[in-house]
Parts: C-alpha cells; sequence; structure tokens
C-alpha cells in the first residue's frame, strides 16, 4: 500500500468501471482563473491561513503543478513573528498542515522518495512543537501511519508512536473531526499484523452529521472534510455499496463542491448539470 492517501480512489475506480456508475443530479462548480488572479493580490494573514492551504491545494491538484504551495510555504517559514507571538508557536503544526496537502498532490504526481521527505519534515516539525493543540497529535497519527509504508522496518516503533499520538487526541477532544479523520485514516488502511481498536462506521457518522461551523470555533476543521468523505466513499465502493455510495457523493458536493478529491467522484458518478434521477 504505497500511495496510501489513494487506495480508497484507485479501488473505486475498479469497481465502478465494473459495476456501472450513476447520474448525480448537481451543479458542477464553474473552473476559472479567478482564484489564480487574486494570488498577486493576496497579503499574507494568518489568520486566513488554513482556506489559503485549501484553495491552493486544489490549484495544484486541477494544474497538476505545486508551484504555488511550495511558495506559500516559503511565506509562512520567512514570516517574522515575536517570540510570544501565538503564530510563532503554530508555524510548525501550519508548515505539517501544508505539507500533508503536498504529500497528497505528490503521491498522485510526483515521486516516492519526495513524499518520504515531506513525511519526515512534518513528523519532525509536529514532534519539536509545543502548540498545545488536538490536531497535533490527531495529524501526527495520520502522519506516523503513512510512515509505515515507506519505513517497513519500523513498523513496531511507528505504529506505537501513532497509537499515543491518536490516544492523547482521543483523550484530548474525541469529537474534533481532525480526530475522527484520524481514526477513520488508521481504521480504513490498517497496518498488516497490528489491530487497534477503532469503530470506522460510527465516527464518519459522527464526523459528518456534527456541525464544527460554531460560534467561537476557532480553527474551524475545513481541510480534513472533504478526505474524509473520500475515505468514507471509497470504503462504501469497496464493500460494493454503490447506491449508498453515489448518496454519500451528492451529500459531499453539496457541501464541499470546489474540493478536487470530491469533484474526483462527481466524474465517477457521471455528474450532469441536468436533473436525472439515479
Amino acid at each position: 500500500m504505497k500511495r496510501v492517501f489513494y487506495v480508497s480512489l484507485c479501488v473505486s475506480l475498479i469497481l465502478l468501471s465494473q459495476i456501472g456508475c450513476q447520474t448525480v443530479p448537481t451543479e458542477r462548480p464553474e473552473e476559472s482563473d479567478s482564484a489564480i488572479e487574486s494570488d498577486e493580490d493576496w497579503v499574507f494573514d494568518w489568520d486566513d491561513l488554513e482556506s489559503r492551504i485549501i484553495e491552493l491545494s486544489n490549484i495544484a491538484l486541477r494544474d497538476e503543478s505545486s508551484t504555488e504551495l511550495q511558495s506559500l510555504k516559503s511565506q509562512i517559514n520567512s514570516f517574522q513573528t515575536d517570540d510570544d507571538d501565538q503564530r510563532a508557536s503554530s508555524r510548525e503544526y501550519w508548515t505539517a498542515v501544508l505539507n500533508t496537502n503536498l504529500i497528497f498532490f505528490e503521491q498522485e504526481y510526483g515521486e516516492s522518495a519526495q513524499v518520504q521527505t515531506l513525511i519526515d519534515e512534518s513528523i519532525q516539525l509536529l514532534e519539536q512543537s509545543d502548540y498545545p493543540t488536538v490536531e497535533t497529535n490527531a495529524l501526527l497519527a495520520i502522519l506516523y501511519r503513512a510512515k509505515i509504508d515507506y519505513d517497513e522496518g519500523q513498523t513496531f516503533a511507528l505504529f506505537s508512536k501513532m497509537q499515543d499520538a491518536l490516544d492523547i487526541a482521543i483523550e484530548a477532544d474525541p469529537a474534533n473531526l481532525r480526530v475522527l479523520l484520524a481514526q477513520v485514516f488508521i481504521g480504513v488502511h490498517p497496518v498488516r499484523g497490528f489491530s487497534i481498536d477503532i469503530d470506522v462506521q460510527a465516527n464518519i457518522d459522527t464526523a459528518l452529521t456534527s456541525n464544527y461551523e460554531v460560534d467561537g470555533d476557532s480553527m474551524a476543521p475545513t481541510w480534513g472534510l472533504p478526505l474524509l468523505y473520500g475515505l468514507a466513499i471509497g470504503r462504501l465502493l469497496e464493500a460494493k455499496k454503490v447506491t449508498e455510495a453515489y448518496e454519500l457523493t451528492v451529500q459531499a458536493i453539496d457541501r464541499c463542491p470546489n474540493d478536487m478529491t470530491i469533484q474526483y467522484y462527481g466524474r465517477l458518478f457521471q455528474v450532469e448539470e441536468t436533473t436525472t434521477e439515479p
């Protein structure tokens, strides 16, 4: 399982080619150059960082080029902050989040060596970070799991670290979307010879029925939602539950219409702009 982020997508493509597709009545998001044109006018703002990472990650996947995402990474690393500025303490976390999106890109279009470098860099950043967020440990758990596929000789040590990070995240905030995402990610990509007690479907149900856009949530977990939808849809297709996968794809398109992974599933289900019953 070398391309761990894309296993579900590959399985989906194979199964749908064998079983057949359905038509989803929804609007296809229009592609334009407005996002790219706005890049020239964008001023670095730490508060807008997550949405910017998502925007440029989707552009990278659409254009098969990570140039702008790499440029944002350079901005994050060069941005000047005071020692007591919270932005300084969260720099490692946000760089790791951006790297995770680069990993997603490189596994599709790049080389294995670059993926490994990004995973190692991200793990090192998060391990040395003192940024006190539950998301740090949730992301660490995902990265430890991803690293196992590139360093099987360290499977036991990495699995132990993965489980420790996940346990810390769950204990801190079990309802956090990124904590639920980490559990689903690990649950659908089990490590051969090891077991971990995760109720994947329960976590999917909790994540997809919860409202994370609430007042006072200073870090709305937007980057994890499309990936979780992708994992959930791929899991349904692997089980040959095409109707359920179709219905979840409709929901995903409604909530995340501009995400490239969700658009991929829309194409698998032959998304049309006209209203047609499935």
